[in-house]
């Protein structure tokens, strides 16, 4: 516990200091999360037997994430257009000559090792659509999700923004928890998350509601109370929703976190999980409103 608060603690100084100066410090930020998500991705499909273009997505993703920064003159629907197809043709180019296995097939018995070897080899390059599917699933989720967390902070009056889906998401997981582990007794999925409960999320949600409400009363957002309360209950909604998409990619694979960056807390697919789905949401909500 002492060595997961300590690495928290560290963790969190640059997060805050690029929160409040925001601008180049928040990009360059976003660009280390991004990275680091993107690469776990990768690893994890790569751990489970697809072969996805690892290094296209990852700069795909990048992208991505580049194209919501108003400087770039690049919008994201081109950056998602062509990566759909750079991605699709760089996933054809790559599969072996040689035909697909047929049924019946036998390996060589003169050389089992060798040949074994190679039959999984092609079986797994001759699964190209699925290939080219989890490239673009990785990049279009990280890199459009991380993208509008970029965007949000760049808002004017960005940094309240980031502090009412921020905030939104912190008490909604820390509530969700702590009612959880005192009353929690149903559970939700076990199959994905055993230990979150209806209990636990019902009360992060009604924190999350609170959370929003508070933070549109205070802050100088001219944001309803009500409206702001609509917000932090779809935010806390969006929270379990983003932890478990997180969850269903690792209990596939079979791990229990994403990666070891953060010592006692996983890797940053772990940390970001509904923070991806949250921040979002949050940031379309402040361009219906005008915001842009």
């Amino acid at each position: 516990m002492k060595r997961r608060v300590i690495a928290g603690l560290i963790a969190l100084v640059p997060v805050l200091l690029a929160l409040w100066y925001g601008g180049l410090w928040w990009v360059i930020l976003l660009t280390f999360f991004t990275s680091l998500g993107a690469y776990e991705y990768y690893v994890l499909i790569e751990r489970s037997g697809y072969r996805p273009a690892r290094w296209y997505g990852f700069a795909w993703t990048l992208a991505l994430m580049f194209s919501f920064w108003s400087l770039v003159p690049i919008g994201p629907e081109l950056v998602l257009t062509f990566g759909f197809i750079i991605i699709f043709i760089r996933i054809l180019l790559s599969q072996q000559s040689s035909p697909p296995p047929q049924d019946g097939d036998s390996p060589d018995a003169s050389d089992p090792l060798q040949s074994e070897t190679e039959a999984a080899a092609q079986d797994l390059d001759h699964k190209p659509f699925r290939n080219w599917a989890l490239t673009v699933a990785g990049a279009s989720y990280i890199g459009l999700m991380m993208g509008q967390a970029l965007a949000l902070r760049l808002l004017p009056n960005g940094l309240y923004w980031m502090l009412l889906a921020l905030g939104i998401t912190m008490i909604n997981d820390s509530a969700a928890y702590f009612v959880g582990v005192t009353i929690g007794r149903k559970r939700i999925l076990p199959a994905l998350s055993p230990k979150k409960s209806w209990e636990g999320t019902v009360g992060g949600w009604i924190a999350a509601t609170l959370t929003g409400a508070a933070v549109a009363f205070w802050s100088p957002l001219e944001l309803a109370v009500g409206l702001g309360a609509f917000i932090g209950m779809m935010g806390g909604i969006l929270a379990l929703f983003g932890d478990l998409a997180i969850s269903m990619l690792k209990r596939q694979i079979g791990v229990k976190d994403s990666g070891v960056f953060l010592p006692g807390h996983g890797g940053f697919l772990d940390r970001l999980d509904s923070i991806m789905f949250v921040l979002p949401f949050v940031y379309q909500m402040a361009l219906l409103l005008g915001a842009g």
